[in-house]
């Protein structure tokens, strides 16, 4: 099963946890906390003369019910993460700022291809001439256009693993991933040194409805970011059913 989480001696306990609210950060903290003081309680009634199952047990009753244990932390809202207290902002925002900054890095290397490789030319979308496969030119600006095309996918898996870790509803995920591909299906790149003679040294990103070639990238940026959600979500559904 694919572990967004580390395992631990109090899984109940973890998982009313997340699913509470509290930052993934804070429950690893208290149920590491609780081990140790566990391991404590159980050492201490060996001491007395106790069986190590029998003296567990014993430690598990004095340590506490998961009820009491659980509200020890849900209670506290300042150690609630800010997925869980604002997820319209994470799963919305969040990405937005992502993509923003993936995507200025992805110019930002196509304007320095530009440079280097063509610079006499108008534009950097024209051809490098014959047997440019393995050109490193040609590899250069691949790598660039994979790490465009590329990005609201990387910026997908960011705010599903956020999800999942946090064990929120599928609604924020399948959210952000439609934002994602929204923006994906409407962008286009233009990069012209006459027709821009503003922005990122003459490139420009516009958004407007494109042809159906654009809304099947939309469709695979979707698909392929909501999969790993989707098969965490069926392997923990057989993991509780077990």
């Amino acid at each position: 099963m694919l572990q967004l989480f580390p395992k631990s001696r109090f899984p109940e306990l973890r998982e009313r946890l997340l699913r509470a609210g509290v930052a993934p950060r804070h429950v690893r903290r208290y149920l590491a906390e609780l081990t140790d003081h566990l391991a404590d309680l159980t050492a201490e009634e060996q001491t007395h003369g106790l069986t190590p199952s029998a003296a567990r047990a014993t430690a598990l009753t004095r340590l506490g019910a998961t009820d009491t244990l659980a509200d020890a932390m849900i209670s506290q809202p300042r150690l609630h993460s800010l997925a869980a207290r604002a997820p319209l902002a994470v799963f919305s925002l969040t990405p937005l700022a992502l993509l923003a900054v993936l995507w200025f890095l992805s110019l930002c290397l196509l304007r320095l291809g530009w440079h280097l490789f063509m610079p006499g030319a108008s534009t950097p979308f024209g051809t490098l001439g014959p047997h440019t496969v393995l050109d490193p030119r040609n590899i250069y600006f691949q790598l660039d256009r994979a790490l465009y095309l590329g990005a609201p996918i990387l910026v997908g898996w960011c705010m599903v693993l956020t999800a999942a870790r946090q064990r929120l509803r599928a609604l924020w995920p399948i959210f952000s991933l439609t934002v994602l591909a929204l923006l994906a299906a409407t962008s286009h790149v233009q990069a012209n040194r006459n027709a821009i003679p503003s922005g990122l040294g003459h490139i420009r990103v516009d958004f407007a409805l494109r042809p159906a070639a654009q809304n099947e990238y939309a469709l695979v940026v979707l698909l392929f970011a909501l999969a790993p959600y989707l098969l965490w979500r069926l392997q923990s559904s057989r993991a509780l059913a077990a």
